[in-house]
């Protein structure tokens, strides 16, 4: 698929895409499971899926389960709320994804998908650089208005940057994706269409327990009022921003939020300012959904949330992540377990740095002691794999249930000290020895 993309609107949060193609080009498959991959594909194409609440399960469960496919052709997919790829039935092309979270670990742990390892704001370079004119993105967008422009709706991830280089674009049309702050695509953009019905899917938290609620508590009162906020999603973020909510004149800008934004707005905590809430993709539940759309919450693209030059700009900002080891000198694992990769870089390297970079703002890695119903220490000597995802001088705060270790200014054996306090009391004779 061939054209210029131009850009339709003059200011970010009006962001609208248009491709020139020929006519003939574009397709509406409607009650013909799976014809688009005979229309569109080529060999060697990488399908890049949009990610997270924005995924087009149903153009992917097409492409599973499609007699035949182009020669070569792999699949790139990120953060996946479906069972589109869960179970144990082989998938029928080449997996890659920058991580291995929810259905896509058990992928990963039998070798069946491949992982790049990539901040998540440089996912689509990569993935240029891989398949160079081979791209076809896959995405999920509302029915069109009455101009042919169709919303991203809840989620704006990498392929929105795909679309300008992209050979051709396949979309989900899903009539129950809401028209959003997010950009507009027109359907000029798209070599194919197929037309669904199914709601955004519900993101619920694991349940949370003392240990996340006690990590909750040292961790809002690291975060103070006034202060940009981002965290993620999950059990640990859940009770997080409902320990914040009693703060004041907060601000979001974050690539991924729960329903802990509900929390925050019914606490009074939100700053009232315009674009105090600068988002990516939003999961959770319906009435977070709702919020979004009735608040006309910012969504922006990735690229925009993560650029260098927008971080370096936010006074007083935390970032809070989570992790799944730190060593002792402060080195984070938030990618391996011994079982194999479960997680992803993400943007956590780039967050926290930001984070240190900013006026009064604070880096803050959160995690439980141990694992394992408390056999396993997740504060280490060394971390598993020797993968490191976020350097130890990327990071001001370690925060468990036994406490926070404040590792600014400390020296190397300061800060072993310093997390061996807060480490599980079981541990730390362990970790002392040599």
């Amino acid at each position: 698929m061939t054209g210029a993309i131009e850009s339709l609107a003059s200011t970010p949060s009006e962001t609208t895409v248009r491709r020139s193609a020929p006519p003939a080009a574009r397709h509406e498959h409607v009650g013909w499971p799976g014809a688009w991959i005979d229309d569109v594909l080529r060999d060697g194409d990488l399908l890049v899926a949009a990610q997270g609440v924005g995924e087009p399960t149903t153009l992917i469960r097409e492409l599973l389960g499609a007699d035949q496919l182009p020669a070569e052709v792999e699949l790139f997919v990120g953060l996946s709320h479906s069972d589109a790829l869960a179970g144990s039935e082989p998938v029928p092309l080449p997996l890659l994804s920058f991580g291995a979270m929810g259905p896509l670990g058990a992928r990963a742990a039998t070798g069946e998908l491949n992982i790049i390892p990539c901040h998540f704001a440089d996912v689509a370079r990569l993935l240029q650089v891989r398949a160079p004119r081979r791209v076809v993105p896959l995405v999920q967008v509302s029915p069109p208005d009455a101009h042919g422009y169709h919303s991203l709706g809840l989620s704006v991830d990498y392929t929105y940057e795909l679309l300008q280089v992209a050979r051709a674009v396949v979309a989900e049309v899903n009539d129950q994706v809401p028209v959003t702050s997010a950009p507009r695509i027109h359907a000029s953009a798209f070599a194919a269409t197929v037309r669904t019905s199914r709601p955004p899917p519900q993101i619920s938290s694991a349940s949370a327990g003392e240990t996340q609620e006690r990590i909750a508590e040292y961790t809002a009162a690291l975060v103070m009022d006034g202060a940009t906020i981002q965290l993620g999603v999950g059990a640990l973020p859940t009770v997080v921003g409902r320990a914040l909510a009693g703060h004041t004149g907060m601000c979001v800008h974050s690539t991924l939020v729960g329903d802990w934004l509900l929390d925050l707005s019914r606490g009074g905590a939100l700053n009232e300012g315009p674009d105090a809430v600068l988002v990516s993709e939003v999961a959770g539940s319906q009435d977070l959904y709702r919020y979004v759309v009735s608040q006309s919450i910012t969504i922006r693209p990735v690229r925009d949330l993560m650029d260098s030059a927008t971080l370096g700009s936010i006074n007083r900002f935390v970032s809070m992540n989570s992790a799944l080891e730190v060593d002792l000198s402060g080195q984070v694992n938030a990618e391996q377990v011994s079982s194999g990769y479960v997680g992803g870089i993400g943007g956590q390297p780039d967050l926290l740095r930001a984070a240190q970079r900013s006026p009064g703002g604070r880096s803050i890695v959160m995690l439980p002691s141990t694992a394992l119903g408390g056999r396993q220490s997740r504060i280490v000597r060394t971390l598993t794999g020797n993968g490191v995802t976020t350097l130890r001088s990327g990071v001001d705060f370690i925060v468990t249930e036994h406490g926070v270790a404040d590792l600014r200014g400390k020296s190397l054996a300061e800060r072993t000290e310093a997390l061996i306090g807060i480490a599980a009391p079981e541990h730390r004779a362990g970790l002392r020895a040599l």
